[in-house]
């Protein structure tokens, strides 16, 4: 689902999450996916909204980085947002070293102009450019840390919404198995989702299969498929889990623990 993956507007640089380079080959990115996977994987690590959403983000650029034309924009994307900030990173290096210029000229004016041993006299001229230039540079630092108070007041905002209404994805996900027999064989990550209307689900996260013994088969241990569902709204996820529909599901649970406890808040 690489096209529902670019509608997540994100600055996150997909090579470096998954540590290859942007000409690293697609084998060379499963690979490198499986591995850093493992460190966010439900299975592997107990799951916390910062672990499935990196791990949905990792799914995202694997997603993205294996489709040809996703993986095109993306590229695209991401070298005008480099380009961006090394315009910026020239600018400021200019102004860098045009405070610097200044705070040298301004040190020979205290010292009375003195060059070589000898006193210079100041012409008015020189005086009211000097006094231009000095204006200049305090603008320039007013504007400068009136853009900085703003950028840390924005943070601290958002700093605190987010402290006040926390992510609730691990209480609106849940986990459902099925037996990867007859009609189970073609469950996957499109079938699930076209099971619910269109929006309900906002990401679908496929696991490890597993070999299990359940209830009516006997000793014989049966190939359990796992999954994921991250719905878009706890309201959603509850009303999904109590009334379904389930076909061909085994078992049906919340990620952050039994099916039968419906978490609190919706």
């Amino acid at each position: 689902m690489a096209s529902r993956a670019t509608a997540v507007a994100t600055e996150v640089d997909y090579y470096e999450l998954l540590s290859v380079l942007p000409t690293a080959s697609e084998a060379e990115i499963r690979r490198a996916y499986r591995k850093t996977s493992l460190l966010y994987h439900p299975d592997k690590v107990k799951p916390t909204p910062e672990t499935l959403d990196k791990f949905q983000l990792l799914q995202t650029a694997l997603n993205i980085l294996t489709d040809a034309d996703e993986k095109r924009k993306y590229d695209q994307t991401r070298e005008a947002r480099h380009r961006r900030l090394a315009e910026t990173a020239a600018l400021d290096s200019r102004r860098r070293q045009m405070v610097e210029d200044l705070e040298k000229r301004e040190a020979a004016s205290v010292n009375g102009g003195v060059k070589n041993g000898v006193k210079r006299t100041w012409t008015d001229r020189e005086l009211e450019i000097k006094r231009i230039q000095e204006e200049n540079r305090k603008r320039r630092e007013d504007a400068m840390a009136k853009k900085v108070g703003e950028a840390q007041a924005r943070a601290e905002a958002a700093q605190a919404k987010e402290e006040a209404q926390p992510s609730e994805s691990i209480d609106r996900s849940v986990k459902v198995r099925w037996v990867k027999e007859g009609e189970g064989l073609e469950i996957d990550q499109e079938a699930l989702e076209d099971n619910f209307a269109v929006g309900d689900v906002e990401n679908v996260v496929l696991l490890k299969d597993k070999k299990r013994r359940i209830e009516g088969r006997g000793d014989r241990k049966v190939l359990l498929g796992t999954a994921v569902i991250v719905f878009r709204t706890l309201a959603i996820a509850k009303k999904v889990v109590s009334q379904g529909p389930w076909e061909n599901i085994e078992s049906v649970e919340w990620a952050a623990g039994n099916a039968n406890e419906v978490p609190d808040g919706g």
